[in-house]
């Protein structure tokens, strides 16, 4: 316990610098508190930049949380880009495997091993495809083929979380309102759902009946194999 409270003081003096993923990480620890041990954490898409919270820095926030849970506890990341994964080795500690190679075929692998040691993940965080803006499907793909990747070891609790996706709708000016110039529109235009990275798996999730968990940059969800 008290491992884990050195690790929420840590969190504390650093939260502010994440910028637009700070509520959604507090949510992502906040679950993975309420997991039993060993925490497993897979990543895809590494730390790739000393000191840049603004990036995110998830592979050190990761590795800080699992060695709060346990010895067992452990965070598994891959990055297809070998300077990515140099500039990781030199951040976290050797709790944390890190690998070279394409996500999805990492996942595959992995799968397979996770499958045949019983080993349960408590979370998968998807972010190993840039995504463009105006363009967003070919990261959107990538992350929807992690997703099939390792959906034969979700079980009903493994949290998924991918990140730079967010809420994205049908807006209107809202003249006469300088403190909230947009407004979104009403029916018969499509309700606000989850953009960016995310938008296809939560496409995928709404149908399986998998349970949005958060909505902010990141997106969450949970329960795909009830």
């Amino acid at each position: 316990m008290n491992k884990n409270l050195d690790f929420y003081k840590w969190f504390n003096d650093i939260s502010s610098k994440l910028g637009s993923r700070e509520i959604s990480f507090k949510k992502i620890f906040k679950y993975l508190d309420s997991q039993p041990n060993p925490i497993i954490i897979v990543e895809t898409g590494c730390l790739r930049n000393k000191n840049n919270y603004l990036d995110g820095q998830s592979t050190l926030l990761f590795d800080k949380y699992t060695l709060s849970r346990g010895e067992k506890s452990k965070v598994y990341t891959v990055d297809i880009n070998p300077n990515s994964t140099k500039v990781c080795k030199e951040v976290v500690s050797e709790n944390v495997a890190i690998t070279t190679d394409d996500s999805v075929r990492y996942l595959n692998k992995m799968s397979n091993d996770f499958l045949k040691n019983k080993v349960q993940v408590s979370m998968f965080y998807l972010d190993s495809f840039d995504v463009d803006w105006r363009y967003p499907y070919p990261s959107a793909a990538h992350h929807l083929k992690e997703l099939t990747a390792i959906n034969r070891i979700l079980h009903k609790d493994s949290l998924v979380v991918v990140d730079d996706s967010p809420a994205t709708g049908n807006l209107t000016q809202n003249d006469g309102n300088a403190n909230e110039p947009w407004k979104v529109l009403a029916e018969p235009s499509p309700s606000p759902t989850i953009g960016g990275k995310g938008f296809l798996v939560h496409e995928y999730a709404a149908h399986v009946g998998a349970k949005l968990l958060f909505s902010h940059y990141q997106a969450g969800w949970c329960q795909f194999n009830k």
